[in-house]
C-alpha cells in the first residue's frame, strides 16, 4: 500500500492535467523559436540535397533511393538531432532558476516530477515536430523523382531519430537539474554530445586496438564484452537499429570495419535496440527527478 500511496500520482487525472499544461506551454514558447523552423528547413534541404547530390562524386548526378539516402543522411542527423537537443534542453531548468519562475512555478500545487516531464514532453514534441516535418517533407519530395519508394526503411530512420533526439534531451534536462548556472550546463551539455559522439568511439577503439586487435573487428571476430560495450552509447544503439534493418547502412558500417549480422549475439535485435533507446529516455530522466526533489530552489 505505501508503494501504491508513493507512485499514485501514475494514474492521477489530475497529474497528467497539469503535466500537459506545462508541456503546452513549453511548446507554444519554443515554437516561437525562429531557429527552430531553420532547423526544420534544414533538415528538409539536407535530406532532399543529399538524396540528388549523394552521386555527385561518381560519373553522374541522379535522385538516391529512400535505403541509400538514410545511409548518407545518419552522418549529418547524428550531430544535428543533439544539437537541436541542446538548443531545447540545456536551459530548461537553469534559466527558470536563474530567474525566479520556478520558484514562481512551484508555489502552485505542482509536483516537481510533473514539471520535469511537462517540460520534457513539450520540448520532445518541438523536437519532433522540427525533425517529422523536415525529413518528413523532404521525404515527400524525394519521392516524387524516385521508383519503388521503400517508405519502411524511412519512417524506422525518422523514428530512430526522434527517440535519440528524445535521448539527448532528456540527458540535458537531467544536466540542467544538476548544474547552477546556464553557462555550465551549456558546456556540459556540448561535453556529452562529444563523448558520446566521439571521444567514447575513439576510447573503445583504441582499447580494442589494445587488447584484442582491431583486425579481429574487421574479420567479424570480437569479443562478446566489445559489442556489449557498444550498448552503453545511445549513438551506437541508434545506429545498430538503422544498420540491422537498411541493408545499405549495414554494408557501409562493413566497409568502415562493422560486423555483419551473424557476427552479432542474439540480443543485437530491432526490439531489444528500441527497448533500449526507450531506457535510455526514461534512466536520465528519473535520476533528473531524483536530483531535483533534492535541490534547494531559491
Amino acid at each position: 500500500m505505501k508503494i501504491l500511496a508513493r507512485w499514485k500520482l501514475v494514474y492521477s487525472r489530475r497529474m497528467w492535467s497539469r503535466t500537459l499544461r506545462i508541456a503546452k506551454k513549453e511548446y507554444v514558447q519554443n515554437m516561437k523559436n525562429p531557429w527552430i523552423m531553420v532547423l526544420a528547413v534544414v533538415f528538409l534541404v539536407l535530406s532532399v540535397v543529399v538524396s540528388y547530390y549523394g552521386t555527385a562524386s561518381e560519373s553522374s548526378v541522379e535522385w538516391m533511393d529512400m535505403e541509400h539516402t538514410v545511409r548518407y543522411l545518419t552522418a549529418y542527423v547524428e550531430y544535428m538531432v543533439p544539437i537541436l537537443a541542446v538548443v531545447l534542453g540545456y536551459g530548461s531548468v537553469v534559466r527558470e532558476r536563474e530567474s525566479g519562475t520556478m520558484a514562481l512555478l512551484l508555489a502552485y500545487p505542482v509536483d516537481r516530477g510533473e514539471v520535469l516531464s511537462g517540460k520534457f514532453l513539450g520540448l520532445w514534441s518541438v523536437l519532433i515536430t522540427c525533425v517529422v516535418t523536415g525529413l518528413g517533407i523532404g521525404g515527400l519530395i524525394i519521392s516524387m523523382h524516385i521508383p519503388d519508394v521503400v517508405w519502411a526503411e524511412y519512417y524506422l530512420f525518422i523514428l530512430a531519430s526522434v527517440l535519440l533526439g528524445g535521448i539527448y534531451l532528456s540527458l540535458y534536462i537531467m544536466l540542467s537539474v544538476i548544474f547552477e548556472d546556464s553557462t555550465s550546463s551549456m558546456a556540459g551539455s556540448i561535453f556529452t554530445l562529444f563523448l558520446f559522439s566521439f571521444i567514447w568511439l575513439f576510447s573503445v577503439y583504441a582499447l580494442a586496438e589494445l587488447t584484442f586487435g582491431w583486425s579481429e573487428v574487421v574479420a567479424g571476430r570480437p569479443p562478446k564484452w566489445y559489442l556489449g560495450l557498444q550498448l552503453f552509447n545511445p549513438v551506437l544503439i541508434w545506429y545498430t537499429l538503422l544498420a540491422l534493418n537498411i541493408p545499405a547502412l549495414r554494408e557501409w558500417a562493413m566497409e568502415f570495419g562493422g560486423e555483419e549480422p551473424r557476427y552479432h549475439p542474439g540480443y543485437y535485435d530491432t526490439w531489444i535496440m528500441l527497448i533500449l533507446l526507450i531506457i535510455w529516455i526514461a534512466v536520465p530522466l528519473i535520476l533528473a527527478e531524483y536530483l531535483f526533489n533534492r535541490k534547494e530552489i531559491d
